[in-house]
């Protein structure tokens, strides 16, 4: 994957993923969570290739989410495939666009 290449500490990537979302009662456990779609834009602080899958993990903090319930400043990952969409913008500002 050349994105690996392309992508860089400090970058912001905006992407579609899953995010589990658990909701906590008083005096109760948290449930397990529903896993629901939610577009994140991610401060890249990390990047690693698994060769072997052929897919690309990006992870660092969340700036903005479509869904309130989504923490900002909280952790993520991406996990890129072939042909997945995503949005970079590099931190000189320049944006590159990947469909």
């Amino acid at each position: 994957m050349n994105l690996r290449r392309i992508i860089k500490e400090g970058d912001r990537i905006v992407g579609d993923t899953t995010r589990v979302i658990k909701l906590e009662k008083d005096y109760a456990r948290p449930d397990k969570g529903e896993r629901i779609r939610v577009r994140i834009a991610l401060n890249v602080e990390k990047i690693s290739l698994d060769d072997v899958l052929d897919r690309l993990r990006i992870g660092g903090t969340i700036l903005e989410s479509s869904n309130e319930s989504v923490p900002h400043g909280s952790h993520h990952s991406f996990i890129l495939k072939v042909n997945d969409g995503i949005t970079i913008t590099k931190k000189n500002g320049c944006q590159l666009r990947k469909i």
